[in-house]
C-alpha cells in the first residue's frame, strides 16, 4: 500500500484554506492519498476574515468584500457552490465621499482609481481646486518616462498629476488601500497597470480611456453572463465567513488543527521537513506551504535558514484596526447617499475612511438602523490602533460628530485590531521576492504565499494559495 504524500500548511487564513483545497481537488481527482493537515496559531480559521452576527446585525472584523475583476474570489465562490448567496452593493446609493476643507465632497463621476474620464463632472467638482484641475490636465503633455524602473506612488502621481491629486485622491483612494504611504510604496509591485497605461498611452488619461475601450470590446466579445449581473465590489449575504465555512466543510473541520503554535521548520535529513511546536514535535512531512505573516515566517526559520529568515523579516508591516458603531438613522443627519467616505491625510483626522456598511450591503442591520464601519491606523497613525476600547471608542465618536454631525452615542458598537497585520510593498520589494524565490526553490518541498508576496487581497490570497498548492502537487508527480 502506498504511504500518503504528508503536507503540512501553517496558517488557515484565506491562502492556507486555498491551498488545503487545491491539495483536496486533486487528491479526490485522481485517488492519490495524501495527508493534509492545517495548522493554526488562532481558535478558528479565517485569518483576518471575521464575520460575527449580533442579533440583527452582520459585522465584518475584517474585509468585507472582494472585486470581480480579478476573477479567482469569484471562481472559488462558484466551484463552493455559493453564488446564489453573493451580494452586490446596494442599488440605494453609489460611489463615496472625500472630506476636505471641513466638508465631505462627492468623488467626481469618472474618476477612475484617480484619474479623471469625465471632463464635465470633474470640473464641477469642489473636491480639486482650479489650479489643481488644470495640473492634472496637464497630463495630456507630461512626456512618459524613457526607463521602465520602479518609483513610489507619490513620485509617480506627483510627476504625472501634481500634488493636489496626491494628497486628495492617490493618498486616500490608492493608498488606503494598502493602509500604506505613498511616499515609500513601489508602484510596480502595488500597481504596475499606471506604468502600463503611461506607457501605452503617453499620458494616464488617455491610458485609462484606452483601457476602458479594450475592457468594453473584451465583454462584448464574451458569452453572455448568466444570472444576474455583478457589480465591481461583491460579498456574500451572510458575510465573507461564509466563504471560510464552506472551505473548511471541503477540507474537513478534522485537518484544520487550531490553537497550534508551530515554532521551527527544519529541513529533514532524508528529504522533506519538520515542524516543531514548544516541547513537541511533528513526525517529518514530505511538503511546507507557509502562508503566514512574512514575520512569522521568518521566526520559523531562524536557526537553519538565517538569510530567508532575514528576507522575510525585511517585509514591512503596518497595524489598523476597524470600529463598527449602529445608530438609528433618525440619529444621523447626512442623507447617506454614498457609500462611505475617504480621509486624506492632509485633513489631519484620526480615522481613514467609514465604510456606510449597512447602505453600501443589505442584510447588515435591522430596520430603521445604520451601520457604520470606521477604520482606524495605518502607516500614518499606527499608534492608534493601541489605545485601549473606551478610548478608541470616544476618538471614533468625536470624528464622526465632527465630519458627519454625529452627537448621539451608538446603540452597538465592535471593535477588531491588527496589529502588524497590513504588509507593505515598499520600493525594493520585487528584489526582495526575487531572493526570497531563488532560496525556496532550492529547497524541495517548501512554498510561501499570501498577502506579503504578490498581491493584498482576497482574489490574490486565493491564487497565491492554489498556486503554491499546485507547485506542490507537481512536485509530487514528477
Amino acid at each position: 500500500m502506498t504511504t500518503p504524500k504528508k503536507i503540512a500548511i501553517i496558517g488557515a487564513g484565506i491562502s492556507g484554506l486555498a491551498a488545503a483545497y487545491e491539495l483536496t481537488l486533486k487528491a479526490r481527482r485522481t485517488g492519490t492519498p495524501v495527508d493534509i493537515k492545517i495548522f493554526e496559531k488562532a481558535s478558528s480559521p479565517g485569518g483576518k476574515i471575521i464575520t460575527k452576527k449580533d442579533d440583527s446585525y452582520l459585522i465584518e472584523g475584517g474585509p468585507d468584500c472582494f472585486i470581480i475583476e480579478k476573477p479567482w474570489a469569484l471562481q472559488l465562490v462558484k466551484e463552493l457552490g455559493l453564488e446564489d448567496e453573493l451580494l452586490n452593493t446596494s442599488s440605494r446609493a453609489s460611489g463615496t465621499f472625500v472630506f476636505d476643507n471641513h466638508a465631505l465632497h462627492r468623488l467626481p463621476e469618472g474618476v477612475m482609481m484617480m484619474v479623471p474620464t469625465k471632463p464635465l463632472p470633474f470640473l464641477a467638482s469642489k473636491l480639486i481646486s482650479w489650479p489643481g484641475k488644470l495640473r492634472m490636465a496637464g497630463d495630456l503633455l507630461v512626456p512618459k518616462r524613457k526607463d521602465g524602473g520602479d518609483e513610489t506612488l507619490a513620485s509617480f502621481v506627483r510627476r504625472r498629476l501634481g500634488r493636489e491629486a496626491l494628497d486628495k485622491l492617490a493618498e486616500p483612494l490608492i493608498g488606503g488601500i494598502h493602509a500604506g504611504n505613498p511616499e515609500n510604496m513601489s508602484l510596480l509591485s502595488t500597481f504596475p497597470r499606471f506604468l502600463e497605461m503611461e506607457q501605452d498611452g503617453g499620458s494616464l488619461i488617455i491610458g485609462m480611456l484606452k483601457r476602458q475601450k479594450k475592457m468594453v470590446e473584451m465583454m462584448k466579445k464574451r458569452p453572455a453572463p448568466t444570472g444576474p449581473k455583478k457589480t465591481f465590489f461583491i460579498s456574500m449575504n451572510d458575510g465573507l465567513g461564509r466563504i471560510v465555512d464552506k472551505l473548511s466543510e471541503v477540507i474537513g473541520r478534522e485537518n484544520i488543527l487550531l490553537e497550534r503554535d508551530i515554532s521551527q521548520i527544519t529541513p529533514a535529513p532524508k528529504g522533506g521537513w519538520i515542524i516543531s511546536e514548544t516541547n513537541r514535535e511533528i513526525s517529518p512531512v514530505d511538503a511546507v506551504i507557509i502562508t503566514t505573516e512574512a514575520y512569522s515566517a521568518a521566526d520559523l526559520f531562524r536557526e537553519e535558514m538565517p538569510r530567508l529568515s532575514d528576507l522575510l523579516a525585511e517585509i514591512p508591516y503596518v497595524s489598523s484596526a476597524t470600529v463598527s458603531l449602529a445608530f438609528p438613522r433618525q440619529a444621523i443627519p447626512h442623507p447617506l447617499d454614498a457609500y462611505g467616505f475617504i480621509v486624506p491625510k492632509i485633513a489631519n483626522r484620526r480615522i481613514m475612511a467609514v465604510t456606510w456598511s449597512s447602505i453600501k450591503w443589505d442584510h447588515r442591520a435591522p430596520e430603521g438602523m445604520v451601520l457604520l464601519r470606521a477604520f482606524v491606523g495605518g502607516a500614518h497613525r499606527q499608534e492608534l490602533v493601541a489605545t485601549g476600547d473606551q478610548e478608541m471608542l470616544a476618538m471614533v465618536r468625536e470624528e464622526l460628530n465632527t465630519i458627519m454631525n454625529i452627537s448621539s452615542p451608538p446603540q452597538k458598537s465592535w471593535i477588531y485590531r491588527w496589529p502588524r497585520g497590513m504588509p507593505q510593498y515598499i520600493i525594493g520589494h520585487l528584489e526582495r521576492l526575487d531572493a526570497i524565490d531563488k532560496i525556496t526553490n532550492d529547497h524541495k518541498g517548501l512554498y510561501l504565499a499570501g498577502a506579503a508576496y504578490r498581491g493584498i487581497g482576497i482574489p490574490d490570497c486565493i491564487n497565491q494559495g492554489r498556486q503554491a498548492a499546485g507547485r506542490a502537487w507537481d512536485n509530487f508527480s514528477s
